[in-house]
């Protein structure tokens, strides 16, 4: 329906104005802020270490990190995703699915962990980090529960007192800062924020032991482990090639600049998030149009973006930073904001395999072109492989996604839960 332009302001105050919709926009700002906040006072926490300590420290800490991180995700297996599902379809029996997921993924971590051991220089750092990851692996399986009932204030809360302990030790160390040291203080928040959201579900999901070791559950969540693995590994494989070719100093660097632009990336996910509903209902074409409208907004936020993030890294980070590297951040960032409305439209006909085929073209071709220019121009030849595998991921979704259309619109499915 087509409103008049002079009225159509005021009716949408008028939509505004009810106190339904407040409450919507309300969670969705609430979901934003929630979901930003961990990167935004990450890339603080950073600039603190390299401020205080060094780049070389931080980079050193990143390489124990990125392992850490990656084997929580892999004992995760997909938890949030098949959980909201589950919850979804059988809301009376919350405590027996969430007790089984988290039992029988605990079971991962003794393989996983022994990686994370074998990895770590030292014995002291290994524990560490194999007490890290474990903490991580309890915090993360609250996010379904943060997520279904919307408690992202709370959620907020916690995360803004765990930023500031860290804050006050890398401060109160300062230039006794140490790799272990930092490995301790982010394990210590790491189970802390566990305790306190625990805490806050006891009687949602520990009030009763109904849950089990549950050996299907690697299968019938698979697919869900397999999609978010594989879009960790694509935004971070560069990041694994660059630790494993450069020194410290350079690792450091170059995650920091790398985060800036993930953090200007994820912003097109959170513009879409709240029309995630309404962008399922609509046919392939209308879809295709709105990529279109995206990536034009996309332009819009991406170029001031790249100038403060380029003003960032000059004067707070002090690194010298070429003009090209922003030209090549830019060129990795914008590709997502035409091809996330894409992505939709492959999980509205139900055909998830196509996203996960195209993460897993992408991770080879960054491996590859990674493995091929690191070695020779250095940290340009990272985002250059980041940049070209994100257009060739593009190009792939605009082909195949044009198929999807000349198929017609098929109906919305809707995937049964495992019993």
């Amino acid at each position: 329906t087509a409103f008049p332009e002079d009225n159509m302001v005021a009716d949408r105050l008028r939509i505004l104005r009810q106190p339904r919709l407040r409450r919507r926009a309300l969670t969705v700002l609430t979901n934003t802020v929630n979901s930003l906040i961990v990167p935004g006072f990450g890339v603080l926490v950073s600039l603190l270490v390299v401020r205080r300590g060094s780049t070389e420290l931080w980079g050193a800490f990143v390489a124990v990190m990125i392992y850490v991180q990656l084997a929580a995700h892999i004992i995760g297996w997909g938890n949030k995703e098949y959980l909201l599902r589950a919850f979804s379809f059988s809301p009376a029996h919350i405590a027996r699915e969430w007790q089984t997921s988290l039992i029988t993924r605990l079971a991962l971590l003794i393989p996983v962990g022994a990686v994370v051991v074998m990895l770590s220089p030292s014995p002291a750092l290994a524990g560490l980090s194999l007490a890290w990851c474990a903490g991580l692996v309890l915090y993360q399986a609250n996010d379904v529960l943060i997520l279904y009932r919307k408690d992202f204030v709370y959620s907020i809360i916690i995360e803004l007192a765990a930023i500031a302990l860290l804050v006050g030790a890398v401060m109160w160390q300062g230039p006794n800062l140490t790799v272990s040291n930092l490995v301790f203080w982010f394990a210590l928040t790491a189970w802390l924020k566990a305790a306190a959201f625990l805490l806050r579900y006891r009687g949602h999901v520990l009030a009763h032991r109904a849950g089990r070791f549950w050996l299907p559950y690697f299968r019938v969540a698979l697919l869900f482990f397999l999609l978010g693995f594989s879009g960790l590994l694509q935004s971070r494989v560069d990041l694994y090639a660059v630790n494993y070719y450069l020194p410290p100093t350079q690792v450091g660097q170059y995650q920091v600049f790398i985060n800036l632009m993930l953090y200007l990336q994820s912003i097109s996910a959170f513009i879409l998030m709240p029309f995630a509903k309404t962008i399922y209902r609509l046919d392939t074409t209308t879809i295709a149009r709105m990529s279109i409208r995206l990536l034009a907004l996309g332009i819009a936020i991406v170029v001031p973006g790249l100038v403060l993030a380029y003003a960032v890294l000059i004067h707070l980070y002090q690194y010298a930073v070429p003009p090209a590297a922003m030209l090549l951040g830019g060129l990795m960032v914008l590709p997502s904001y035409f091809y996330l409305p894409i992505i939709y439209s492959f999980f509205r006909a139900n055909r998830q395999i196509v996203v996960l085929a195209v993460n897993l073209i992408g991770i080879a071709a960054s491996l590859a072109l990674s493995v091929s220019l690191l070695p020779r121009i250095g940290m340009a030849g990272a985002l250059t492989a980041s940049a070209a595998s994100q257009w060739l991921m593009l190009a792939i979704y605009v082909v195949w996604g044009r198929r999807l259309r000349n198929q017609g619109t098929p109906p919305l499915e809707t995937a049964p839960v495992a019993k």
